[in-house]
């Protein structure tokens, strides 16, 4: 289920940056579009997300400070183009499971082979967890 903020607008396809919300546990969208008006800021808080083009990203100086002070803070986004936030059976849609810890390896990371990740075709979030299907490492 997608919860918008007031006054706030997301269509398929328009830029966002995709992250785990530890307080409201669920995923908040920030749009990056130049064309939405609160470009940089959440836009919606979401339990299921999907997006494509994806490019995982991560900021150095917080995950240095986060285990610095050993407290969890927002050091990792996905950025991608938002498709739905409608729930879906990853699997079915061959999609492999990732996760990203910073108190373990601070990077996105494939559940089963432990490969890094970069880039994917399509990126699920669920739960606390995402999948990825078809990554595109450099």
């Amino acid at each position: 289920m997608l919860k918008m903020r007031d006054g706030a607008t997301l269509d398929p396809g328009e830029r966002v940056e995709v992250y785990y919300n530890i307080q409201k546990g669920g995923f908040s969208i920030v749009a990056l579009d130049k064309r939405n008006p609160m470009k940089g800021k959440v836009v919606a808080y979401a339990s299921n997300v999907q997006v494509e083009d994806a490019k995982f990203c991560i900021n150095p100086n917080k995950l240095a400070k986060i285990k610095a002070n050993n407290r969890k803070t927002v050091y990792a986004v996905v950025r991608g183009h938002f498709v739905s936030a409608e729930p879906m059976d990853d699997a079915a849609h061959g999609y492999r499971k990732g996760y990203c810890n910073p108190f373990k390896t601070g990077k996105f990371i494939d559940w089963e082979n432990g490969t890094e990740l970069h880039e994917a075709r399509g990126v699920y979030f669920y739960d606390k967890y995402f999948s990825y299907q078809e990554a595109i490492n450099a």
